[in-house]
């Protein structure tokens, strides 16, 4: 269900300052989720910590680190939530995992990082088409071809051995064409790239379990308006080499280029494999 049903003449003004107080709101929420991890993995009575800074301590200085590698495809099982506007009218979007199956054409996901001592690199590629049709009483359907790609430089500080701080860009390309009433309307579509920063940990529970925490926040003005992306999965390890992520992922884009506004939310269960090497 994409909600065409929903259509609206709005004035998008206003759409603009409601959104832009749930923005300054969801700012102070990320922010401080941020700032209480960094300050989590700090704590120098978690054991882990403590453990790391022993193991640093008893490794030679002229001993080089080795490159370590980790390749994960996986599903991000999502809903897609919000609303596009253009112009006068508003085609609010609201379609769980189900409704996008239904519809789905072609998707792939994979995510790749390399570390080395303090520093390392990640990437991760999504691509997404699908096609859905109003059940409302209007005669709508939309089509979409998602694009996203995100490249991050991290670094590890030495009294946080659980946490790194990332920095990079986010490109995000949407095509989407709406038929309204058989009439097919301009195809709408962006591409943007924006900054991102945020703060990514992974903590040892027990020999099996892992337990990885992760929050991003760009835009700021510069392309998107605003974005933010929240990560929280469990690992289970089935050897040193191969593990099982799984939990809940969050991706938000507010987007305005000429007369469009789009404001719209991924969320969903993440399955995947980490292969490490």
């Amino acid at each position: 269900d994409l909600g065409c049903g929903g259509l609206a003449e709005t004035n998008r003004g206003d759409i603009q300052m409601m959104v832009g107080k749930h923005q300054r709101a969801r700012r102070l929420v990320l922010l401080s989720i941020l700032l209480l991890t960094g300050l989590f993995a700090a704590d120098p009575a978690f054991p882990q910590a403590a453990a790391a800074e022993t193991s640093q301590e008893e490794i030679s200085p002229e001993t080089p680190s080795q490159w370590e590698f980790s390749l994960r495809p996986y599903l991000f099982l999502s809903g897609l939530a919000g609303s596009v506007t253009a112009g006068p009218v508003t085609l609010p979007i609201n379609s769980g995992f189900g409704d996008l199956v239904d519809h789905l054409r072609i998707g792939g996901f994979l995510a790749f990082t390399a570390e080395k001592e303090k520093w390392g690199f990640y990437a991760d590629f999504q691509y997404i088409s699908l096609v859905g049709k109003s059940t409302g009483r209007i005669d709508a359907a939309l089509e979409l071809e998602n694009l996203i790609a995100e490249a991050d430089v991290s670094f590890r500080p030495g009294n946080t051995p659980t946490l790194k701080f990332m920095a990079g860009v986010l490109l995000y390309t949407v095509e989407q064409t709406l038929s309204f009433l058989e009439d097919e309307l301009p195809q709408v579509g962006t591409t943007v790239i924006d900054p991102i920063l945020g703060a990514h940990g992974v903590w040892e529970l027990n020999d099996r379990w892992d337990f990885e925490l992760r929050g991003d926040i760009g835009g700021f003005g510069v392309s998107s308006e605003f974005t933010y992306q929240l990560l929280a999965l469990f690992h289970w390890d089935i050897s040193n080499s191969i593990n099982v992520p799984f939990g809940y992922r969050i991706l938000s884009y507010q987007i305005q280029t000429g007369d469009i506004w789009m404001d719209t939310r991924m969320s969903g269960l993440v399955l995947g494999l980490d292969f490490r090497f």
